[in-house]
């Protein structure tokens, strides 16, 4: 698992088309107000069912930068992903609570 920033991350998302996939609660839209970014950078995954998904399922992620509040969820479920799929991801640095605050 490679940790990067949230500057680091929306630049991959803008020039590499990659996805940033969040594992919270709270909707897209809330989220895409909140960080001020266009639709279609961010997009809700369960991580409990991302976990539990067969191979060909998880394959979607591979390459993506997945965000929960601090980052131990999306840390955790990146590692798993790899361990048991193979899947790398990226993992964003301190979770959106390292952009915006402890505002969750």
């Amino acid at each position: 698992m490679q940790e990067i920033s949230f500057e680091e991350a929306i630049e991959a998302a803008k020039t590499k088309n990659i996805k940033i996939i969040w594992l919270g609660q709270e909707p897209l839209e809330y989220l895409n107000g909140l960080l001020e970014l266009e639709e279609g950078i961010i997009e809700a995954a369960n991580p409990m069912e991302m976990l539990n998904a067969p191979k060909e399922e998880v394959l979607k992620y591979h390459g993506t930068v997945l965000m929960c509040y601090h980052g131990n969820t999306s840390a955790f479920v990146s590692e798993m992903l790899k361990d048991k799929h193979g899947v790398e991801t990226f993992n964003l640095r301190g979770g959106i609570t390292s952009v915006v605050g402890e505002i969750f």
